[in-house]
């Protein structure tokens, strides 16, 4: 077996498809499937399953691709660790969620970019924790802030920030007479504060008008500041125009809430990523 025989088969496993993974690689798509049934050869087994429409993986395709994603990753980690000059440079992917990213934040980013020119950040944005969790595992970003309870294993958290969260509706006088037949507006599914709307208006015995979902926080303030719906968020998303807003208070089991910066456990902490966290904890920053 050779090394690159590794990304063949998890290019494959991916994509389901000979064809899409050889695409992917730029290899031939005869030369992935040489090199597929190469390696069933080599093992004694078949990795894959075959269809007119693709490909799946056997029992034993999946006991491979589990031992070749650790390979894939320790090599990943290895280039890193050999190639990494000592200083932040490179290339910093971190995963944020619409919630976290607040002015605050911002001010952290310009700050450690001024003082490390040669690090390019690349921002990838999601509604739920879900997809940056997976986005860590698969090695697609260093690390990521999470909103929710939601810390799995093979993460490590790394700097821990607390929010309180409200009712934000458009700007009122007076509090509304009731939350009864009210319009809300939430993130798609997986998102926290999702379920922390759904579990408020249970619990409260209150039927929502409409449910809307949007998939970025301009869609969702835009709604809520021309009084279309009400939202459950931490105050912070609202912290460019705070007037043109009115905050409401919840009960204090759902006031409190929890972002996280996580990373993959074991794995290796490149310079630009480490100062990074380290300007995060010098901040302090409180979402």
């Amino acid at each position: 077996m050779e090394l690159s025989d590794i990304d063949i088969v998890l290019a494959v496993a991916r994509s389901g498809k000979i064809s899409q993974a050889a695409k992917e690689l730029n290899y031939a798509q005869s030369n992935v499937t040489t090199r597929i049934k190469k390696l069933e050869q080599e093992y004694q087994i078949q990795l894959f399953n075959r269809f007119p429409k693709g490909v799946v993986l056997t029992s034993k395709g999946e006991q491979f691709v589990q031992y070749a994603t650790q390979i894939h990753n320790l090599l990943h980690d290895l280039k890193q660790d050999m190639t990494d000059p000592g200083e932040p440079s490179g290339t910093l992917k971190i995963g944020i969620v619409e919630t976290a990213a607040s002015s605050r934040f911002m001010e952290i980013l310009n700050e450690y970019q001024i003082t490390y020119p040669k690090v390019s950040i690349s921002l990838v944005n999601a509604t739920s924790p879900k997809v940056l969790r997976k986005k860590i595992k698969d090695y697609e970003i260093d690390g990521a802030f999470i909103s929710g309870a939601c810390v799995k294993e093979g993460l490590k958290v790394e700097y821990e920030m607390q929010d309180t969260v409200h009712i934000i509706s458009k700007r009122m006088d007076t509090p509304p007479a009731s939350l009864c037949q009210v319009s809300w507006v939430v993130f798609p599914e997986g998102c926290p504060y999702r379920e922390m709307t759904e579990e408020f208006l249970q619990e409260e015995g209150l039927s929502a008008r409409n449910i809307i979902e949007v998939s970025t926080m301009e869609n969702l303030l835009s709604c809520v500041e021309s009084g279309i719906a009400f939202t459950i968020m931490p105050c912070s998303v609202i912290h460019k125009k705070p007037d043109d807003f009115s905050v409401f208070d919840l009960a204090d089991r759902y006031t409190h809430t929890t972002t996280t910066f996580v990373r993959g456990v074991d794995r290796y902490v490149s310079s630009a990523l480490d100062q990074f966290m380290k300007l995060l904890n010098q901040k302090c920053i409180t979402f």
